[in-house]
């Protein structure tokens, strides 16, 4: 009977011990180790220029174009283009930038005549090394700006200041006959685009009406001149960017009607 005795005993030890741990769970395990929290990744500065429409300066007829930071002040050339920043990275302390070319800047004195292109190309490569790594954002919005231009940067370094900050659109125009200064041009540009076919060479006016606001750019376009909507895609892209002295009814700014023009360049 002693034996049958020790052995419950030692089956009810067992059976105590073994439901001390269920009870215990988890917390008896040995504690895993936390993950450690996750560091936000660094914003890439340059994805800020993703989808912007800038002037090209100097080498818009290059494929490529692989400068220093510090060579950005004095790059020439008089091949300037309007292009959309398709994709942009850096790293390692160089900026990448894809651009593909919509069109061919214009103003006063600087037309078609001027320019020293030597051919469309449809995409170009700006490599610009020589930054720091940690570069900030501002900084290379600065440093690229050289090349990189708006229309007013553009204006500017023609000594043409064009200062006038986006606005809504207009809901009353003025028509043109009954304004005292009608608006005049101050940064225009022509529309171009590829071929996918690389078959079509052909360049033809565009008309379209629209309203030059206060804030100089234009509104509510309206083509006038039959398109193919590809092709009245690769027009629109282009306009957003012009710029007028606004027109005036004494000496007020007021809204203005308008009929303008562009040119349309299709190559292959």
């Amino acid at each position: 009977m002693k034996g049958s005795s020790g052995l419950a005993m030692a089956r009810g030890t067992l059976l105590a011990a073994m439901a001390v741990a269920l009870a215990a769970g988890p917390a008896c395990r040995s504690a895993a180790p936390r993950p450690a929290k996750g560091v936000a990744p660094t914003p890439d500065p340059v994805k800020a220029f993703v989808g912007r429409t800038l002037i090209l300066r100097h080498r818009g007829d290059a494929k490529t174009i692989s400068i220093k930071r510090a060579q950005l002040a004095s790059v020439d050339g008089q091949c300037d283009v309007v292009a959309e920043v398709r994709a942009a990275a850096f790293e390692r302390g160089t900026a990448r930038l894809t651009l593909e070319t919509v069109g061919r800047p214009r103003v006063a004195g600087r037309g078609a005549r001027q320019e020293r292109c030597r051919g469309d190309q449809p995409q170009t490569l700006l490599r610009v090394s020589g930054f720091e790594p940690g570069s900030s954002a501002a900084a290379l919005e600065t440093a690229l700006g050289r090349v990189l231009q708006t229309p007013e940067a553009y204006l500017r370094e023609r000594g043409l200041d064009f200062d006038l900050p986006a606005g809504a659109a207009p809901s009353a125009p003025t028509p043109e006959n009954f304004v005292s200064v009608r608006p005049e041009r101050r940064f225009w540009v022509d529309a171009v685009h590829q071929d996918p076919a690389r078959r079509i060479r052909q360049e033809a006016a565009v008309e379209f009406e629209g309203v030059v606001g206060t804030d100089g750019r234009l509104h509510g376009v309206r083509l006038l001149t039959g398109l193919s909507p590809e092709h009245e895609a690769s027009v629109r892209r282009v306009l957003p960017l012009w710029r007028f002295e606004p027109g005036r009814r004494g000496k007020e700014r007021t809204p203005v009607q308008v009929r303008e023009r562009l040119v349309f360049r299709i190559y292959r």
